[in-house]
């Protein structure tokens, strides 16, 4: 059975410095959620390689995860935020020198509402708000995260 789809372009920054604008492939319903797909589902699966579409060459691509260090939606194309959820300002440095600041919304139990337990206990992914702009990183690429100002 063919899933339906839609595309939500992204540039997607790896590990090696390079980028390059894609469309992901989401489904109109998420499997975890109410509403559609997200780019945070699709990267937070259990795939290891999932089908993006290169823009520059409308060319269908597998990509590693592993390597993706962050992705980044232009303005227009946002996901949103549960901005019910308690806002950490942070200051997050990536291994490649990257110093980006802004929130994590943190909808966990009334026990877990630390920075510590929101990097600890959320999947490989997660949305880091700049302005009003989101980023979704790769984990694994944060070098370290303090409590910004």
């Amino acid at each position: 059975m063919k899933i339906e789809k839609f595309k939500q372009k992204a540039t997607i920054c790896f590990s090696t410095e390079g980028a390059l604008d894609v469309h992901f492939f989401l489904a109109y319903r998420a499997e975890n959620h109410p509403g559609a797909e997200t780019i945070l589902d699709v990267l937070n699966s259990e795939k290891t390689f999932i089908p993006l579409e290169d823009i520059l060459t409308n060319e269908i691509l597998l990509i590693g995860k592993t390597e993706i260090m962050y992705v980044s939606m232009p303005s227009g194309e946002q996901v949103t935020a549960d901005f019910e959820a308690m806002a950490i300002p942070v200051r997050a440095e990536l291994l490649n020198g990257e110093i980006m600041e802004g929130r994590f919304f943190v909808d966990l139990p009334p026990d877990k509402l630390r920075l510590s337990d929101f990097l600890n206990y959320t999947p490989q992914f997660v949305s880091l708000w700049v302005d009003a702009k989101n980023l979704i990183l790769n984990k694994s690429y944060i070098l370290s995260v303090k409590h910004a100002e």
